[in-house]
């Protein structure tokens, strides 16, 4: 049995798309739109949490810039 007949018995050359469009998915070429909204939701979170860490970030920093002008403002009080 030829590619052809094979895809004849799929009906036809609608069947032919069919098959295409089965194998796109199978292979993870086209995916439903539940996935993507679900990708876009997580990539959303993942977003607000990568500004969250940012936020720490300059904060840690700021903490770390005032304990160090404490520290020197301590430490030439006691060289006085």
């Amino acid at each position: 049995m030829s590619l052809a007949e094979v895809l004849a018995a799929f009906g036809g050359s609608g069947g032919a798309v069919g098959l295409i469009v089965l194998a796109l998915f199978i292979t993870g070429h086209i995916v439903p739109r539940s996935a993507l909204e679900r990708a876009e939701t997580d990539r959303d979170k993942w977003e607000k949490i990568a500004e969250m860490e940012r936020q720490r970030a300059d904060a840690a920093i700021l903490t770390g810039t005032i304990v160090r002008d404490v520290m020197t403002g301590l430490r030439k009080e006691l060289e006085k």
